[in-house]
């Protein structure tokens, strides 16, 4: 397994037809290129976007430009060979040094998994150890 640790930064925007779109435009107008995302709705007409930023200044900047709530958590982008179970297997040491998963995304690519772990910014050190960075 190897590991990386990134800033991970979410906004909260309004669950409703091209507020995704806005963001991404907005980002992109901020000339900051996104690594990673998770989008989604939380009911209620809100929505959450969490990404990987390789600007977080100018996503700061962006956010406050237009009013948007941003809060930054550590995230861990995780990869290794795929097997039954992998998944718990990463998250097992996590669950064991008491470290909350805020959020997580996986995805399979020839063989390979690619797993995101985000927690609480006060949560890294712990997760650091845990995952033997």
């Amino acid at each position: 397994m190897t590991a990386q640790q990134v800033t991970i930064q979410k906004l909260e925007i309004e669950d409703k037809p091209g507020a995704l779109q806005e963001v991404l435009s907005g980002v992109a107008a901020a000339n900051a290129n996104i690594l990673h995302l998770a989008a989604f709705s939380l009911g209620g007409g809100k929505g959450e976007t969490y990404f990987i930023p390789d600007k977080p200044e100018a996503i700061k900047e962006y956010a406050q430009s237009q009013g948007l709530a941003l809060t930054e958590y550590a995230g861990f982008l995780l990869s290794g060979m795929d097997k039954i179970g992998a998944g718990a297997e990463v998250t097992k040491p996590l669950a064991d040094a008491g470290v909350n998963v805020v959020l997580s995304t996986a995805t399979v690519i020839g063989g390979e998994y690619y797993l995101l772990i985000v927690v609480k910014k006060e949560d890294a050190e712990a997760a650091v150890g845990a995952l033997g960075e």
